[in-house]
Parts: C-alpha cells; structure tokens; sequence
C-alpha cells in the first residue's frame, strides 16, 4: 500500500500499465510525479512535458522505454473520455490517477531532454491540485467487478428479506427523516422572512408525504404552528385564518399552542378584534381546550407569553399563577433512602469553589463566550529554531494573505447569496432549500468560519486529512451552532437564561437551599418563580445529516474555489510571474464495506501553506467554545435536550447523527425515569477544578525543547532529520534502502505530528486556564457511561493530562490523609501492586529522600519519578507529599490533590458478585484478605503451570516461552476478557508485550501470541467458571432474541436507563435535503436504520460487555448519589473514583455499600423477565397462523432466555468489610478493530487523533482464518 498526505491508497482501477512519470496539458493538465498521475482543470496550456521526478536521468530513460507521444495521446485522450463518463465532478474538481510503474511496450524513441526542459520551466505544475489515487491489482479488479454484478442482486434479496413489521419501521424512518428535514427548513424560512412561499411549499410537502409513506394518525401540527407563529409575530391575522383553513382542508386539529399563536397575532395586529378573541376562546372550549392550559402545557418564545395575556384580558379570562410542581421522589428502589432529605445528611458541604462577589463576573463571562462561539488560547509553542527574519516575513504574508481571502469570500458570499435568493423566489433552482440555512446567518460568521477552518488545517499538518462528509459536516454543524446561538438571542432566550443562571449561583452557595433542594430541582423551581418572558427549555430544531453535509459541501465549494496562495512567495523564490495555487487538494482512499470495496473522499491541505503556517509561528490557537472547560458551573440537566452548556445545545447521550430514531426514543422517556441519571451527571459536572502550576511548566518546558518519549510528551516533527538524497551514482539496492527509509520516516512524522498537535492543544488550554477556576460539563453513551464533554483537556486523559489537574476547593488531611498521600503515590509508581496497605507505606516512609529529591530537583537530582508507571502524576504526587511534609502540622495540610481509588478488575468483580462465585470473589478482591489479591499475576501463574506441562511433553513454543509468561503479558488480556476482547484482539495485545521483550526470539513472535491467548482464555475459564457461564448466557440470549425476533437487544439499567444497542446491518441511506420532490440528496452509509436486521455478531459478541458497563455505570451513579448527599466531592474515571484524602475512607464506605446494594437486586432475573417480556411476546404476536418451525424456534428462545444460571455460595455481605475493594486506577489502551465493543465506545468528534498503523492491522485481520469465519457466519 502507499500514502498520500497520511491518507491510505488502494489499489481500486484497472488503469493499463503505460508509463512511470509525465505531465501533458490540454484541456485537462496532466501529471504523473512517483508513480501518480494527476488529471487538472487548473491550468489549460497546450504542451506534452515528462518530468524525471525524483530519480536520475540515466534511471530515468533506461526504465520509462517511451512510445512516440502521437501513440501516447492517444491513451490519454481514450481515459479522458472515459473519466467523464463515470465521473462527473470531473468539470469541477482536480484529480489524479496512480498508474502502474513498469510498461514494456513504449519505445525508447521519446526525447528525454524535451522532458527534461518542459519540467525546469513548469515547476509550479504540481501546486495544489486535487487528487485520487489509483493502483492497480488484477485480484482486487476482479473483486470489485464481480461485486458490481452482483450488488442488485443482492440488495434485491435483501430488500425481499424485510418482513411487514420491518417495511412499516422502514415507511416511519423514513417519515421521520423528512419531517425532520422540513421542519427545520420551515423555521429558517420563517426567520428568513419567506413566510408565502414557505406556506405555499409545506401544503405541497405534507400532501407529498401523506402520499408518498401512507402513514395513518399522524399529526403535523406542530408543522403548522411554526407558520401561525410567524405570521403571528408579523400580527398578521388575515393569515392565520387563512392557515387555519388549510389546516380544517387537511384535517389537522388545532393544539394548544395553535391558539396561543392566534391570540398572539390578534394581540399585536393594529387594531385587537375583541369579538376575534371571544370567538377562539369559544373555538378551544368547543374542542376540550382551556385558555388556561395554555400557561401550562405551552412553550412560549419571546413577548409571545405577555401578548396571550394581554388578549385573554381583553374577554375576562383568569390565567392562572403558576405554582412550582415538584417531581422529586426516585423510583428506582436504589434510591429510595435518598428521597427522605434527612437521611445520611451531616455538616458537611460541597464547596463550588467560587464566592458571591464572582456570580456576575461568572455569569457574564461564560455567556459571552458561548455567544462568541469561539476561544483565542494563546499557544505554548515558541520555539524560535527558525530565525526572527523568517517568523516575521511569514506572518506579514499570512496577514495579508487571511486579509485577502475574508475580502473575496466575503464578496462571494454576498452574490451566491444574491443568485441563490433569486432562484429561490422564482422556484426552480434545484438548490433551492440551501438558500434559508445560510440567509438567516450573517456574511461574516460564513467568512470567519471557513477562515477558521483553513488554518485549523493548515496548522494540523499535510498529512492531516479529514474524510470530505464529516469535514462536511463539521462545517454545516458550526454554521447551525451560529443560527441557535442568533435564534436565543432573537427569542429573548439568552437574557432570561442569565437571569435565572444567576439566582442559580446564589443557590451554590446557601447551604439551607443545598439541603433542600438538588441542583435539577432547584433550577425547575427557579422556571417556576421566573415564569414571565420565554420559555428557556426551547428545543431547538436540529438540522438534519443531509442538511448539515450539504450546507458544508456548499461552504467548502466557494472556500477552494476563492482562495489561493503563491507558492513561490513560500519557497522564497521571487519571480516576476505571479502563481496562485489553490489551497486544498483530495484523495480518494478505498475501504471495505459490508459487501464490497468502497471509495472515501478525504481533502488534504496544501504543503507549502502548512510550511507557511509552521514558520509564521502565530501565537494563538482557536478553539469552539464546545471544546474547552466552563468558566462557570455547567446548567443542571433536567432533560434530555436541556443541560451542560448555558445555551449551547448539548446532548444527553452520544448518539450519532443518524441514530434520529434512537434519538427520538430517548426523548419520549419520561423525564421522573431519567432523574438519577441526570443528578449523578450534575454531581459531576459541579466539581470545580484548577491547574497545577508547577507540574504544568515542568511539562511546557519538555514540550518545548522537543519532547521526550520516554515521558509520554511526543517529539516535535518539526525536529526529524531529513532523509538522505539519491544520487544518480548509487545502485539499485542502495537506492531501494533510501525509498524505504523515506517511507519509514513519513509515516514516523505522521504519527509524530498527531500526537503533537493533540499535546499542543491540551497544554495550550492547560495555560490558558492556569489561573482560572473550570468546570466539565457531562453526558452519557448509550450504556450510561459518563463522559467529560470537552474533548481535547479533562480528566479522563492520559497520565500527562491528569498529573496537571487539581480539585478548586481543598480540604485538610486529617487524622489519616497523609497516609493515603502516600499509599497514592506508591500506587502510581507500579511499584508495590500485591503489598498490603502497611507494606506500601513502608516503602513510602523508606523512599523519602528519593520523594523529596523529585520534588525539589525533577530534572537535576537522581529523577526517582521518571522510573514509575505514571511519571508526571507521580511527580504531582511527590510535590504535594514534600508540602505536606513540611508544613508545620501536616494534618491540618490543605491538600487539593486527588485520591483514586479503582475496582481491581472491575468488570470480573462484577462477573463474580452476579454468579456468586467464591473463587472468583477472592481473586478480585471481594472477599475480606489482609493484602489485596493480583488476578493478573493468578493468571499468569496457571498459565505458566499450562506452559510447563506442554514444555515437559516437548512442545517447542512452549520451551521457547520459558522465562517470558510475566504479569504485563496477560495484564490487558485479562483485563478487556469481561469487556468482549476477540481471540484476534487478545492476540495483538500479547504479541504487543512480546515484541517489547528484545530477548524474546522473534520468530516465534505469531506462534507464542497465539499460544499464550489459547491458555490465557483457558485459565480465566477455569478461574471464574461463573464468569463463562453467564457470559455464556448472555451470548446465547442475544443471539436468539436477534435472530427469531429480528430486533436489537434493549435493556433497562437498574437505575432505569432505557440501552439499545445500535448494531444494524449496513444500509445505503438517501435523504432528501428538503424537498423530496427535487434531485437534490444525500447518500450515507448506516447501521443505525431500525428496518434493518440487527447485526447478529456485533449484537452477541456486544451484549455482555455492553451489559457489565451498564452495571459499572449504575454503581458509579449510586455511589456519587450517596457521595453528594454526604457532601464530599466525588468525581469519577468509570469504575476509578476520585475523592480528597481527608474522605478516601467515607466514599470507599459508600462504594462498598452500594456494590453490595446494586448486586443484592436480582439483577439476571430481571433482565430474563424483561427479555421474557419484551422478546417473547412480541414473537408470539408475530408468528400466529405460521408453521410450526417457527414455533419451535419461539420455544427455544423461551427455553434459552428462561435458563438464568445458578449461584454459587458467596456471602455479598462480605463485602461491607473488605479493604482492597477498590484500589488503584488502571488504564485499558484503546486499539481500533481490535473488538467490537471498544470499536463502539463514543470517540472524540475531532479529526486530529492519534495515527494508528491499520494496514497492518487490516492485513493482518484479513490473514486471520477465525475471523474471517467468524465474519462469514452472520
């Protein structure tokens, strides 16, 4: 395989093999530079040049073997016609062409010297064109074709297998898709101020889709209203009579809000009908309406509220005082002791870390950041290696560069705007639903935006490049952001938000209220007492997939269309010819689908442009206020579309964009089901936290003298010396071993500059917060997994992240903190794992010197805390224990700094605490011991007794592994066993510590991983047979109840969070962007269409780690419930809890107890009733008057979800006295295909991430005979 700017190209085309390196020109620019052969619409020039790139003439001429160029013009012109067959962006977009490197049949008659001055004289050619890659592999072409026949085939066979439930789930997604759409473009039409033509186009619409899906009882008031309520604010009352006509033609009924908008027109037309007013108030009591509901039931947006007031004044209508109806009781059985206020309520109270004197300055700031939507943070990358002359020069170019680029764009936006405008009134323009989402956003947001996005590029590097849609969509997503952010403001939102935000704080502060009320309840009785103006829980309409994609395509089409650079101003060689180069080219990458070979679209920013950006060295970074910590304490989640940011939507769970049915769902639960799952995210989200100055510039200063990989602070690319040139003297071999190492030093500098830029951005932020106090805001994934929603910089990073945060409000250590200080610090060196709480203690007491040294002398004096498993945490450790120490009363130490205390193989603790299983409760630390017990090393000592007796019967891997079965080697396996690791995945994982093992012979590096993954998974086997049993279980539960009943696996978490796994076969989605009736559409991939049939492998081989995590996150949430009624600060890294040392011992008390608690329930038999329930039933239903087969098949599922496995004899209250329960946070790497549950957890929305080798990783996937049978059984 080879590369391009860091993007994989495969071989995807049966280009004949012609020619090694050429460029023609003639209506298309043509150019071949090392094995690529580039098509341009750039430039139009009228002459035949070869370039010799980057091997030697002699080389050159002995390996091209040219045809006459006649013959050669031929064959370009023959692809020319071909290309503009099959692709039609070809008129507007530059591409190129790998072609193969060896072709004997072109003569040796073509002049090299012609070339060779063509090329010397045209060398700016290459500039910024647009590229796709193609190679050539006769298998592959073969593939590829004989998918081709066969895809409608297929998708026909597929499209018979939809059963009538699917086909009328198809019909209603589908339904929802374009209400969705239509909405949404309804409302910008509407502050568009299109409301004729919108009326006119939703009657066409509505009439399309009731005959397009033939869906009955579906209601489109809601459609409706949108236009009475813009002819409403206009106090149009003409029209809203005219509306409500329509609405009788159709059959709508009018709701609540229907007549709220209509008395809101009559109020602020220019004469007020009180006769009008008495007729609609007797209208709605005809209908079973009240006047007075609508204060109730109805959302109100700007004065609307005051104007129905006024009109119902008018008649004599009472409107009620609204009074503040508390939902505050739990349901969950769980959480029934904390529905009493006074229960396990001390003294004690969470600080916020902020005092009255700051609410305004809190307030204020953090909304007026949102209503930036951006953040300048300055950049901690100074380095001046290049001189002062070149920064200057560059950012004088750069300046006047951005300058000229807002001045065109902005000119360009203003007449697309204008052409699109006139097309949209005349209505014919296919485009025409483009127009309204980018009308109602101002021209200079647009520029800023696609500004924005260049440097965010450029300043990423050449080989970051994103795929096209979600570059697409990122941009369509900001643009959006935009128009909420203008539509709170429109509305009068944003005020009353600060209003409220504000009271808010004063209730953090007052200790009675705390006691009284939860932060949720107490923000629904702020509502309440604030009821005048808007409703501040608007749900904003959120645009589409196919909208968002669009509106960027749009964007990005006018950006690389506008802007340019001279490339020659970047490589400081004057010329008096000025060149422009455009600033962005594209690949293609191919990819596999569920079927056959796909092709992906990725755009890549120009090279001399990065290099510009690098030498300017510009001392800032921009970032989206969605991507950094609060300034303020997050708003309360009170539901699923209300909480985290002050204005900015946020979701509640991490779906993706087109999972709108799983999204829909969730909304549809009621919110009393949802509350301990929105107080446990607010406890989190309320912890303050501050930066630990000291530990932060020990790490800038690293970062800035070019990195060390030894201390996880990744080197700058910048700093990689260059490969060595080929010369025309050197051989073939030593000209091959250059190539090679080219190559080897561009994927080097790739991965490199990922994990730069992503230090970059978290120590940039660090900085930038240093003397600031900041909050996370959370959310959820689907299983109920909680998450910081900043992504770059929170807790959950990695070792480097964590050592530079710090809680706000510290608290002193008390009796025993300073022992859990230092029991934290041997814990993060690794050193001490299997010693008891004294032992470690004692090696603390032993290691002073070394502590202090640390402290004092981290890079000068012995550098004790480079040698732990956690460097920099351990280096924050051994500067808060040397404070400590020092102070005068070490008790009475104000200690910030945070205690983990971590499940000790979490997911078996649960495995062991459901089947009851003795010997599996004693290996992970659920039975009472005086030192905690290794389930790690445990496992590598049976694995190790296995390898003896096959080493003993002469089994020669098994001798070759003498010495080599260690602790670090089955760690990671053991660890992800209970989380759904596949025997391909664990592989990788040992056969990863084996290669870290120099000594280790490498050639049986294949045979030992797989050897040493047979016994690992044998030893857990025999190690927790309760564990396999009920992993056993759920595997089969899942995969009957997938394949009888055809529908995805659901669960309900014992806190009462509703879990669908969204694994559905993969379908090609088209959504219209609005108007169904244009050509206009969106084609996507998607295995989030609940039609489909479920993923059976991914819904079995997901269901038990997806389960447990449910099980994990439920314990969490318990535990910071108990830990906030108690008043002590709780935060949590999944099953790590995080606490002051002064109140490790409390929380460790109420995780115990509430493991205890959770496991008490019965857990298996509740799920086997609900499955009972939910699945069998439904089969039931489906299979009446059928064969007995399916009967059958009915009865098995009975049979299997039924045959709940027995318990074993394990005493859970046992557990109440345990110490080791929870001990220290351990880390599980996440590797990409590994498993496909860790490939399902919800990843960072960025492109910048850190490069991972996946061809090897795909060839080796595809050399694995297990998988790839395990693949075809579905």
């Amino acid at each position: 395989m080879s590369r391009i700017c860091g993007v994989k190209l495969n071989h995807i085309s049966r280009i004949p093999n012609y020619f090694r390196d050429f460029r023609l020109q003639n209506d298309y620019s043509y150019q071949l530079s090392k094995n690529v052969l580039h098509f341009s619409t750039l430039q139009k020039k009228k002459e035949l040049c070869c370039t010799p790139s980057m091997i030697s003439r002699t080389n050159y001429k002995t390996r091209l073997k040219p045809k006459p160029y006649e013959e050669l013009l031929k064959v370009l012109e023959a692809r020319k016609q071909d290309l503009s067959n099959k692709e039609k962006f070809n008129c507007d977009c530059d591409s190129f062409r790998t072609i193969s490197l060896e072709n004997p049949n072109i003569s040796d008659s073509f002049n090299k010297d012609f070339l060779q001055n063509d090329h010397e004289t045209n060398h700016s050619i290459n500039e910024g064109i647009y590229t796709v890659k193609y190679q050539i592999k006769e298998k592959k072409s073969k593939i590829s074709e004989c998918n081709e026949t066969n895809k409608k085939s297929q998708k026909q066979k597929k499209k018979s297998k939809l059963s009538t439930q699917q086909e009328d789930v198809k019909r209603s997604t589908k339904h929802l898709y374009a209400l969705r759409t239509l909405k949404s473009y309804v409302e910008v039409n509407i502050y568009a101020n299109e409301l004729e033509k919108t009326q006119m186009y939703l009657r066409r619409q509505l009439h399309f889709l009731k005959k397009k899906y033939k869906l009955e009882n579906i209601n489109y008031v809601d459609l409706y209203n949108l236009l009475i309520s813009g002819w409403a604010r206009k106090g149009r009352v003409d029209k809203i009579k005219q509306v409500f006509s329509i609405m009788k033609e159709d059959q709508v009924s009018p709701n609540l809000e229907s007549y709220a908008c209509y008395l809101e027109g009559i109020s602020k037309s220019k004469f007020i009908d009180v006769i009008a007013i008495e007729l609609v108030v007797k209208e709605m009591k005809s209908q079973g309406l009240s006047p007075e509901d609508i204060f109730k039931e109805c959302i109100f947006k700007g004065d609307q509220r005051e104007k129905v007031i006024e009109a119902l004044g008018f008649v004599g209508t009472n409107i009620p005082s609204e009074s503040y109806e508390a939902s505050n009781a739990y349901c969950c059985k769980l959480l029934e002791k904390l529905n009493d206020k006074s229960y396990e309520k001390d003294d004690r109270y969470q600080s916020f870390g902020f005092g009255k004197k700051d609410i305004n300055f809190l307030a204020s700031g953090q909304l007026e950041m949102e209503n930036r939507y951006t953040l300048k943070i300055a950049s901690v990358d100074i380095n001046t290696s290049k001189s002062s002359n070149v920064i200057l020069k560059s950012r004088r170019y750069l300046e006047e560069l951005e300058d000229t680029w807002r001045k065109k764009l902005s000119a360009t936006f203003k007449k697309v705007k204008s052409i699109k405008k006139s097309s949209h009134m005349r209505g014919y323009d296919k485009e025409e639903s483009i127009y309204p989402f980018i009308a109602v956003i101002d021209s200079d947001i647009l520029v800023n935006i696609l500004v924005q996005q260049v440097r965010t590029m450029a300043e990423t590097g050449e080989y970051f490049c994103p795929f096209e849609k979600a570059l697409f969509r990122q941009l369509g997503i900001k643009v959006m952001n935009h128009y909420f952010i203008w539509l709170n403001k429109t509305n009068k939102v944003t005020d009353k938000v600060h209003l409220i935000y504000k009271e808010y704080l004063h209730y953090l502060l007052d200790k009675k209220l705390l006691s009284e009320y939860t932060p949720r309840e107490y923000w629904e009785y702020l509502k309440s007492q604030n009821h005048s103006g808007p409703t501040i829980d608007i749900a904003n309409t959120p645009w589409p997939p196919s909208v968002l994609t669009r509106i960027g395509s749009e964007m990005f089409d006018i950006l690389h269309k506008v802007i340019s650079f001279d490339p020659n101003r970047v490589r400081n060689k004057p010329t008096n010819k000025i060149s422009t180069t455009p600033v962005f080219y594209i690949t293609y990458e191919e990819g596999y689908g569920s079927n056959d070979m796909k092709i992906s679209r990725h755009i890549g920013t120009h090279d001399l442009l990065c290099k510009l950006y690098r030498d300017a060295k510009l001392d800032y970074l921009e970032f989206d206020t969605t991507l950094v910590p609060m300034l303020s304490p997050p708003k309360p989640w009170i539901k699923c579309d209300s909480g985290g940011l002050l204005i900015t939507t946020t979701p509640f769970i991490r779906l993706n964009d087109h999972a709108i049915h799983q999204t829909s769902y969730y909304s549809k639960v009621p919110s009393k089901n949802l509350n301990p799952c929105f107080d446990s995210l607010n406890s989190l989200s309320l912890c303050p936290w501050i930066i630990n100055k000291p530990v932060l510039n020990a790490i800038i200063s690293v970062f800035q003298k070019g990195g060390d990989e030894h201390l996880d602070v990744p080197l700058n690319p910048d700093n990689f010396s260059s490969a060595p040139k080929i010369v025309s003297t050197m051989s073939q071999k030593e000209k091959a071993i250059i190539w090679k190492h080219k190559r080897e030093l561009k994927k080097k500098k790739c991965e490199a500059s990922s994990l730069w830029f992503d230090c970059l951005y978290k120590l940039s932020i660090a900085n930038h917060f240093r003397d600031k106090i900041f909050w996370f805001p959370h959310n959820l994934d689907f299983r109920g997994r909680t998450y910081p929603t900043p992504p770059h910089f929170n807790h959950l990073g990695s070792d480097l992240v964590r050592s530079i945060l710090l809680f706000a409000e510290g608290e002193p250590l008390g009796e025993n903190g300073l022992d859990w200080l230092k029991i934290q610090l041997i814990n993060l060196t690794g050193f001490r794992k299997r010693n008891s709480h004294s032992e470690r203690l004692k090696f603390a007491n032993e290691m002073i010197p070394e502590i202090l040294d640390s402290a004092d002398r981290p890079f000068e004096g012995n550098q004790w805390w480079k040698t732990s498993d956690k460097p920099w945490q351990t280096l924050a450790c051994c500067k808060e224990l040397t404070n400590a120490l020092r102070h005068p009363n070490p008790e009475e130490y104000v200690s910030h700094f945070p205690i983990h205390q971590d499940g000790s193989c979490n997911g078996l603790q649960h495995y062991a605490a459901l089947g009851r299983d003795e010997l599996g409760a004693i290996e992970v630390n659920l039975h009472p011991s005086n030192a905690p017990q290794d389930v790690y090393s445990g496992v590598s000592n049976l694995v190790e007794k296995l390898r003896q007796k096959d080493a003993a019967n002469g089994e020669e891997v098994a001798k070759a592994l003498d010495g080599f079965v260690r602790r670090k080697v089955v760690k990671q396996t053991v660890m992800t066993f209970v989380y759904g690791v596949t025997r391909y995945g664990a592989k990788l994982q040992i056969l990863k510590q084996l290669k870290d093992m120099p000594d280790f012979p490498e050639k049986y590096h294949q045979q030992a991983s797989s050897y040493l993954m047979q016994k690992i998974f044998l030893s857990i086997k025999e190690m927790f047979t309760a564990t396999q049993e009920i992993q056993d279980w759920f595997t089969d539960c899942a995969e009957y109840i997938t394949r009888v009943s055809g529908e995805p696996l659901e669960w309900i978490t014992p806190l009462g969070l509703p879990v669908i796994q969204p694994y559905h076969k993969e379908t090609v989605v088209t959504n219209k962007c609005s108007d169904p009736g244009k050509e206009s559409s969106l084609n996507y991939t998607s295995s989030y269409e609940p039609y489909q049939s479920p993923n059976i492998r991914k819904q079995k081989n997901g269901f038990a780690p997806n389960f447990i995590h449910s099980l994990d996150a439920s314990h969490m949430m318990l535990t910071s419930l108990f830990c906030q009624r108690k008043g002590i600060t709780f935060v949590s890294v999944h099953d790590c809890y995080w606490t002051h040392a002064l109140t490790v011992e409390t929380m460790n008390k109420i995780c115990r107890e509430q493991f205890v608690s959770l496991h008490k329930e019965p857990i298996l038999e509740d799920l086997s009733a609900f499955f009972l329930d939910k699945y069998a039933r439904v089969v039931d239903e489906k299979i009446q008057g059928r064969k007995l087969k399916k009967n059958s098949a009915n009865k098995k599922l009975r049979d299997v979800l039924s045959a709940v496995p027995e318990k074993g004899t394990f005493n859970l209250d046992n557990q109440r006295h345990i110490k080791y329960l929870f001990q220290f946070t351990t880390d599980i790497p996440y590797v990409s295909h590994v498993d496909v549950v860790a490939d399902t957890f919800p990843r960072i929305d960025e492109f910048h991430m850190p490069s991972i080798d996946y061809n090897a990783l795909a060839w080796a996937q595809s050399d694995d005979e297990k998988l790839e049978s395990l693949r075809n059984s579905t």
